[in-house]
């Protein structure tokens, strides 16, 4: 079963992680953030197939489009996180490689298929 959420399960991340002030910097990037993980190609089957995949378009999005005005490296390692709790893929957070990931991305020397492994290889 494949877990789909919308722009509210991301603004109540948003409410937990961040100060509740935070503004919303861009709405179409929001809404790329929470569409981007259920694109489906054509006759219905999903682009991102595995959970961690889909779990790394909220990251990577997060970090690239940058809805929010600020904290949008802690909302998108949150949304990723309870992505995956809710799919029954825990993974911990080795806080390190979590500093380094979302520098990697920033700088764009880490893509989608590198952070989907990564979040593999943390739930493992």
């Amino acid at each position: 079963m494949t877990l789909y959420v919308d722009t509210d399960w991301v603004l109540s991340i948003q409410v937990n992680v961040s100060p509740q002030n935070t503004p919303i910097r861009d709405w179409g990037a929001l809404s790329v953030m929470v569409e981007r993980h259920r694109y489906e190609r054509i006759a219905g089957e999903p682009y991102y197939e595995e959970i961690a995949s889909r779990a790394a378009t909220f990251l990577h999005t997060a970090l690239r489009l940058r809805p929010f005005s600020d904290y949008n490296a802690s909302i998108g390692v949150a949304c990723a996180w309870e992505y995956m709790e809710q799919s029954g893929m825990p993974f911990e957070l080795p806080y390190g490689e979590v500093a380094k990931l979302i520098a990697d991305i920033r700088s764009d020397e880490a893509g989608m298929t590198e952070t989907a492994l990564l979040l593999r290889t943390w739930a493992e």
